[in-house]
């Protein structure tokens, strides 16, 4: 096993912050938390049932793909 150190705070190299682009990026195409009609009295079950379903749609050759381009694979 080869150990590397990093910077302190690397984004590039860290496979998480793609991870949350691509959801941001699916909440974004999707727009289902805008659509939310805030007048009414919501429980938050709403807003986390969306938020669970993009953070579902990584799917594993999309974990792989993250991992490859921070050059862990």
């Amino acid at each position: 096993m080869r150990v590397m150190f990093l910077p302190p705070y690397s984004p590039d190299y860290n496979p998480i912050e793609l991870v949350f682009s691509a959801i941001k990026s699916f909440v974004r195409r999707h727009q289902v938390l805008g659509r939310q009609d805030f007048t009414i009295d919501n429980d938050d079950a709403y807003m986390y049932t969306h938020l669970f379903d993009a953070a579902y749609s990584i799917t594993a050759n999309d974990a792989l793909g993250f991992f490859y381009k921070c050059g862990y694979v």
